[in-house]
């Protein structure tokens, strides 16, 4: 499976959109991240599309944190970070400054601001040109889960509903989603990515809210209730957003990373 990872790692090294930047990459990165993320991370891949995914996730975040401060809602894309900032943070500056106009500082879930994740969405969002009505979640929100990784943290779309888990040591967790704190329905309708259908559904008080059930049912589909994995176990956490909202049992700790953030 090594050759196919590094075969998949090429072909989207040619065809991503941030290609010319992945380019200008330090080329000691990569081998320095594989040796340094198997140590804070436990169970990470260190195969080179896990890698170039990853590195990928983390140029989409800096490019929506040089417009203002946001959360990092991808412990795989923190995992690039962490190696760059141990490896050798001049460059990361002026890697920063050269590709998103100014330095983005790693800042920690204690100093984040209140709706960062949701401003981390929203962006990525627009980032995505995805529009009101969403039926998925903005590239940088689903890499975790794509990759598998462990301990990362999982978004997914459920008829409008933006659930979350904590991935476990496999990278699994869709089952276990609930609705999170921050992105409920009448958040994203605070930003203009709520559907419509569901707000006036919920405005009629049919299904369940969007604040603290199950990802219950919406339509045909059904999904199961039980822990969102929100607590601070897991590889590499240094997990927040911004704060909850409600008193929600995830509270500050669930869904996002570290963050950073140019101004605004």
């Amino acid at each position: 499976m090594g050759w196919m990872n590094t075969l998949r790692a090429a072909r989207l090294l040619r065809t991503s959109p941030w290609r010319a930047v992945l380019a200008d990459l330090p080329a000691e990165l990569e081998p320095y991240w594989r040796k340094s993320a198997p140590l804070e991370y436990e169970g990470i891949r260190t195969d080179a599309f896990f890698f170039v995914r990853a590195a990928e996730g983390l140029l989409r975040f800096f490019d929506i944190a040089a417009r203002g401060p946001c959360a990092l809602p991808s412990e795989a894309a923190d995992s690039v970070w962490h190696a760059w900032l141990r490896m050798d943070p001049a460059s990361l500056d002026r890697f920063c400054v050269d590709h998103f106009g100014t330095v983005l500082p790693h800042i920690e879930r204690d100093k984040l601001g209140h709706g960062t994740l949701l401003r981390a969405f929203g962006a990525s969002c627009a980032q995505a040109d995805m529009a009101p009505g969403l039926t998925r979640v903005p590239p940088l929100f689903a890499l975790d889960a794509a990759l598998r990784m462990p301990g990362g943290h999982g978004y997914w779309n459920r008829g409008g509903r933006i659930c979350y888990a904590r991935l476990n040591e496999q990278g699994r967790g869709m089952w276990r989603g609930r609705p999170h704190p921050e992105l409920t329905t009448a958040a994203l309708a605070s930003i203009g990515l709520a559907d419509p259908r569901l707000l006036a559904a919920q405005a009629r008080g049919s299904g369940s809210t969007a604040d603290g059930s199950s990802c219950g049912s919406v339509g045909d589909l059904a999904f199961a209730s039980g822990d969102a994995g929100c607590s601070d176990s897991g590889a590499g956490s240094c997990d927040g957003g911004g704060g909850s909202d409600g008193g929600s049992s995830c509270g500050s700790s669930c869904g996002g990373g570290c963050g950073g953030g140019g101004g605004d």
